[in-house]
């Protein structure tokens, strides 16, 4: 069957874009998030937990910046982050078994790994996520681009305090320090600052 094409499938003037519908804008994100906050060699994040955990700090400007407030500021690290809205929301997750998450994990993962940006090791476990040399190249060019600028500053405040923690510990961190948020709510109840 043709694709359709044309004012067929042109969304009313009335129905705004919402980025959170679009695979190309999380995948960006979460290329960023890999190539800035992930371990070395690689760049790479071991664990969904961990993987999204930092997703969710990157997401929520307002939760990045309370974390920063409580963690403690050791010598060499920038000064604590301060979210220009605090109550800027990138994209909503979810509160699921573990804290915050997004069902659609799996089709943004498998949609880097077609375009061979990432490949996904469950071989052992944790799984580990990890850029390619393509993957490297296209998050380096997406950091340099003015439009990505908000996501690489929060990147770089989780690299080295949130992005070297566990899974588990960032897990720890969230429900503690977002107890009305996050711990106490239901599942699949949408995560509001």
């Amino acid at each position: 069957m043709p694709h359709k094409i044309g004012v067929q499938v042109i969304p009313p003037v009335h129905r705004a874009w919402d980025p959170d519908d679009s695979v190309d804008f999380h995948a960006s994100r979460l290329l960023l998030l890999i190539h800035l906050c992930g371990d070395n060699p690689g760049p790479y994040i071991e664990g969904r937990t961990k993987f999204a955990k930092l997703d969710f700090f990157l997401r929520y400007p307002g939760f990045l910046e309370r974390a920063h407030a409580a963690l403690p500021q050791t010598a060499g690290q920038p000064s604590a982050f301060v979210a220009s809205d605090a109550a800027e929301i990138e994209a909503p997750m979810i509160r699921y078994r573990y804290g915050p998450w997004d069902h659609r994990y799996r089709q943004f993962l498998s949609f880097l790994t077609a375009r061979k940006l990432v490949t996904v090791t469950v071989s052992h476990t944790p799984e580990r996520v990890k850029l390619t040399s393509a993957g490297k190249a296209t998050a380096a060019r997406l950091a340099g681009m003015e439009q990505f600028e908000p996501l690489v500053r929060r990147c770089e405040a989780m690299r080295g305090n949130l992005a070297a923690m566990s899974g588990t510990d960032l897990k720890n961190l969230i429900y503690d320090l977002f107890p009305d948020e996050i711990t106490n709510a239901s599942f699949h109840q949408e995560i509001r600052p």
